[in-house]
């Protein structure tokens, strides 16, 4: 479930949360919701504090910890944390200094995510592909599919096995599909082109809520246009 800020308007709110991690379930908020639960009661989940202090930040770090350089820079609130009470699966750096944009704290049987929300929400689509790719891993883990690749692009999933990815970009544009291993073939519904996937082997990572493997599956989307696939 993804939480944003204006669900600190629900008194029950924090309770909910923690029923929903000892269920072993996963919750996103975003660092709005952070500010709004301050006090309370979100702290007996994990340690973590919204500064009203301010991190200009084009450099990041992901995954196996590379660095990655962004075209333009974002404005990030600083959040404060316990380095042993939670983790930080991306982070912003500005010289010496990091600090999170997605968060991690165990609780219970499930897991808690953080998720920064630049001062400016647009700026979301100046976060390198590598950020947004961890981003979607994390919000889709229980969706049979997602996709991997730049900002500018949509995704709409459907329940009968088909989805659409549009582009709003102005030049064509690589994108790697991601599925479930059940799954081993996409089909373009336009072209009746078939794609054959490639297993990905998952690393068991306790700060990943999914762990099993993958299958991806290499498409090209043209200028402002879309397509329909059906995954089996």
């Amino acid at each position: 479930i993804l939480l944003t800020e204006k669900a600190g308007s629900s008194p029950e709110i924090v309770e909910k949360i923690k029923e929903q991690l000892q269920a072993g379930k996963e919750v996103v908020i975003t660092s709005g919701l952070l500010r709004e639960l301050q006090g309370k009661g979100l702290g007996d989940i994990v340690e973590l504090r919204y500064t009203e202090r301010k991190a200009l930040v084009q450099d990041y770090t992901c995954g196996n910890y590379r660095l990655m350089h962004a075209d333009k820079p974002v404005l990030l609130p600083q959040i404060q944390y316990l380095t042993n009470d939670s983790w930080e699966i991306v982070s912003g750096i500005s010289g010496a200094n990091g600090w999170p944009i997605l968060h991690m704290a165990e609780y219970s049987k499930g897991k808690l995510f953080v998720l920064t929300i630049p001062d400016n929400f647009s700026d979301l689509y100046n976060f390198p592909p590598e950020v947004l790719n961890k981003i979607r891993e994390i919000l889709c883990s229980s969706l049979d599919v997602y996709f991997e690749g730049p900002s500018g692009i949509s995704m709409f999933l459907f329940d009968n096995n088909t989805f659409i990815v549009e582009s709003f970009l102005d030049h064509e544009t690589a994108l790697k599909i991601i599925t479930d291993d059940r799954y081993t073939k996409i089909t373009d519904l336009n072209t009746k082109q078939v794609h054959a996937g490639e297993i990905r082997q998952q690393r068991p990572d306790r700060r990943t809520p999914d762990n099993r493997n993958k299958m991806d599956y290499g498409i090209s989307i043209k200028p402002h246009s879309f397509g329909v696939f059906r995954y089996e």
